[in-house]
């Protein structure tokens, strides 16, 4: 079949969803085709964080191919910085050359899935939505609420209509496209994200590796972050935990954080680790193929907010996780602990335990990959989509 995966900001080198769908359903003999505009999403100090991984912001417009040779058709977007509100021109001419056989619209709450509702009978074809906002995202304000209000009265009915799946990839997301979207019923379920489990897998020889990257001894408990580097993240709140003597319980700890970082935020992280108790090691952010070599090295990983899927990466390769309890999936099979989000307290706590306590990381850390392999490979994740 021939499969179009509809993304304004599809990029290839981030290790995010729509990549990774279609790649696996390439491997399954489909024809896949990626619709996106010509500018990557704007992420916070864009040229600080991840120019030197994805490139230069615009792209153009044209046919590209990305490194598993699938077509990516990109075509001219609006200027605008939001997201959903990104206008791609040429849009349904685009879908009515391609002819798909089934249309996967990424993010409900956008000008695409709008506008595809009102031409989706000539394409006759499947179409499969799925959402990531989760509450904490949303905007509280009566301009945002009466958006939702105006979105459920216009189109709630149509998508129903329209779409044959309606995915939710947090218990979170789902609660929005319920509540804020009015969208429920059979069609609405939860498909959560997932991870390349032929390249994240626990393994001694990376592990090996990835201590002597940091420079860490065996005998030292590294605790270990990845991923953009900026407020929201609140990731000197690490530092802000492990300084507390009680949580190290006198164990050598060393902080390892990677990825690249907003430049507002830097003084203020540089402020944390000139008194940090422990050893901080920054590093650059790295590829998807080194990030293996990093979870397998780390004792711990730790988000101390926000969302991530790095999450799942690091439990495919045996590392116990701390996380936001906006993401509680993250830990179905006890692999890891939740917390509220920013909530410096629960994670100087769920430090402590994990820290404390080296038979509990390794129950951990192989629960997290038996959940991965079970339930979490993008193989899985693919095929569960399209049923």
């Amino acid at each position: 079949m021939k499969i179009v995966s509809v993304n304004v900001h599809y990029q290839d080198h981030l290790g995010y969803q729509d990549y990774y769908l279609g790649k696996e359903w390439v491997k399954m003999g489909h024809e896949v085709h990626y619709v996106a505009s010509d500018v990557h999403f704007d992420y916070p100090d864009y040229d600080n964080t991840v120019k030197h991984l994805i490139g230069d912001k615009y792209i153009g417009t044209g046919i590209f191919y990305n490194d598993f040779n699938t077509p990516v058709h990109r075509l001219k977007g609006t200027d605008k910085k939001l997201t959903g509100f990104i206008w791609l021109k040429g849009f349904k001419k685009k879908l009515l050359e391609l002819k798909p056989d089934i249309l996967v619209l990424h993010g409900i709450f956008n000008y695409q899935t709008i506008r595809a509702l009102f031409f989706a009978d000539e394409l006759n074809c499947r179409v499969i939505m799925d959402d990531h906002t989760a509450a904490f995202f949303l905007r509280k304000s009566k301009k945002a609420e009466f958006a939702y209000w105006l979105f459920r009265t216009l189109f709630a009915k149509k998508i129903h209509r329209v779409a044959d799946k309606l995915i939710g990839i947090t218990p979170s997301a789902i609660d929005v496209m319920k509540e804020k979207f009015g969208l429920s019923g059979d069609k609405v379920c939860l498909v959560i994200l997932g991870s390349d489990t032929d390249l994240f897998r626990k393994s001694d020889e990376l592990r090996s590796k990835g201590r002597d990257y940091f420079e860490v001894e065996e005998d030292e408990i590294l605790v270990l972050y990845t991923g953009k580097i900026y407020p929201e993240k609140k990731v000197h709140l690490i530092i802000d935990a492990l300084n507390d003597p009680g949580v190290s319980g006198g164990k050598k700890v060393v902080i390892g954080v990677v990825g690249g970082m907003d430049a507002g935020y830097k003084a203020l992280l540089n402020e944390k680790i000139a008194t940090s108790a422990c050893r901080v090691i920054i590093k650059p952010a790295v590829t998807q193929e080194v990030l293996p070599m990093l979870y397998n090295a780390a004792d711990v990983c730790v988000w101390p907010d926000s969302l991530t899927t790095s999450t799942i990466d690091a439990s495919a390769c045996g590392c116990p996780i701390i996380c936001s309890n906006n993401m509680p999936e993250r830990t179905s099979y006890n692999n890891g602990i939740l917390i509220e989000g920013g909530n410096l307290e629960q994670l100087k706590a769920a430090l402590k335990k994990l820290i404390a306590d080296p038979g509990l990381r390794k129950e951990m850390g192989d629960r997290g990959v038996k959940y991965v392999i079970e339930k979490l490979s993008w193989e899985i994740i693919a095929r569960q989509f399209l049923d």
